[in-house]
């Protein structure tokens, strides 16, 4: 079974300009970690928030993230995200997708809810795939540096989320692989078995031919990433010969050893994702900045994938994304994000040297609230003022709930 590949970066321009670009406008938010009451209004480029360390730079991005999927990239758990003291914390977004849009995040202990428009969300999965967010963070799911299995499972998202086809066959591949081990649990070898076998080879090689066709076409997009990455990174999957001759032996010769371990060690549900710098596993052969340089490429091409098979432009979350680069690779890094035509939301810490002519909107995060940031120096707000507008921003919050 085999896949048409796009290869040409001109598709990838005609992608972005055939798709629609997510954009979200304003965000409210009261009582998330340490924030008794923000108020962020960002512009649809590139937005970058400083300031010091523990001032909750992340919980804004955060909650961001928490409008789309109604959980932390963090993952972490209502209890966790209440301010201290507080019983609930609430967040407001506006946003725009084809038109205006507005979600809600209440959360307390034990209970988020989401709502969108007004009217409670049930599926999350709904709201998630209609407002993209793609997120690098040192806290969030680690693809450079995390295990194989991190990374497969990233990979098979992304593909069943390009893919839809595939989620189908996904889903029936595991349940098949499911049932055979109960069967052989049981000691049971009869034609039942041989069936459920044949179903683990007719959907698993659909999810190879698949899971071969997206590394194909995010290398493609990886190699027009050099610019930022200096180096070719390039993904593979390190699996055997995958044929029905050989998958249908190796099920039949392995049932008794898969019996006594207890579970199917053979397949791509176990199959290592690599991702390589310079013709060798990252991990090891990067460096903290050429490995940041590198999750950073990989939301790019990711988000070009979205735009090509979803027609929607992501959001992108970028925490901390200056550290470990020298000013060298600082300055790039803005300049390839300036061409980006996604929205990105991007946090890094005060006393970061950014000229005033390569115009990115930079606001700094204080005690106070978020100001404008210009030449190095904050045009701070006079409290007074700051106090009124969190007191009507409030107001604004109770009515809504």
């Amino acid at each position: 079974m085999t896949f048409s590949v796009r290869q040409s970066v001109n598709d990838s321009q005609l992608d972005f300009q055939l798709a629609t670009q997510l954009i979200i406008e304003q965000v409210k938010v009261r009582h998330l970690r340490c924030h008794e009451g923000v108020q962020w209004t960002v512009n649809p480029g590139l937005n970058l928030i400083v300031g010091a360390n523990g001032c909750g730079k992340t919980s804004l991005l955060e909650s961001v993230y928490l409008m789309a999927h109604g959980r932390s990239f963090r993952q972490s758990r209502s209890p966790f995200l209440v301010q201290h003291g507080e019983t609930s914390f609430m967040i407001q977004g506006q946003w725009k997708r084809f038109g205006p849009m507005h979600l809600t995040v209440a959360g307390r202990k034990g209970k988020t809810t989401l709502r969108l428009q007004g009217r409670e969300i049930q599926r999350r999965k709904d709201v998630s795939d209609s407002f993209p967010v793609l997120v690098e963070a040192p806290q969030g799911k680690k693809i450079i540096d995390g295990a194989p299995g991190e990374r497969r499972r990233w990979l098979d998202a992304l593909m069943m989320t390009c893919l839809e086809h595939t989620r189908m066959h996904y889903e029936r591949y595991l349940r098949a692989v499911m049932q055979r081990g109960r069967l052989l649990r049981r000691h049971n070898f009869s034609a039942e078995l041989d069936a459920w076998e044949q179903q683990i080879m007719q959907h698993g090689l659909y999810i190879v031919s698949a899971r071969n066709q997206l590394v194909e076409e995010l290398n493609t997009l990886l190699l027009d990433e050099q610019g930022l990455t200096e180096q070719a990174v390039t993904l593979s999957v390190s699996m055997p010969e995958y044929s029905e001759s050989i998958w249908l032996e190796r099920l039949r010769s392995k049932r008794d050893d898969d019996a006594r371990v207890g579970s199917l060690r053979f397949g791509p549900h176990v199959d290592a994702m690599n991702i390589s710098y310079q013709g060798r596993e990252i991990r090891s052969a990067g460096s903290r900045g050429q490995q940041k340089l590198a999750a950073i490429a990989l939301k790019m091409a990711e988000c070009a994938l979205w735009s090509r098979y979803r027609r929607l432009i992501p959001v992108i979350l970028l925490d901390d994304c200056m550290e470990a680069l020298d000013r060298q690779r600082q300055q790039r890094l803005l300049t390839r994000l300036q061409r980006s035509p996604a929205q990105i939301l991007m946090t890094a810490p005060d006393g970061i040297e950014i000229s005033d002519d390569m115009g990115i909107d930079i606001q700094m995060l204080t005690k106070h609230g978020l100001c404008d940031f210009h030449a190095g120096q904050a045009l701070v707000t006079i409290k007074k003022a700051w106090i009124n507008e969190r007191d009507m921003m409030n107001s604004d919050m109770e009515e809504a709930v």
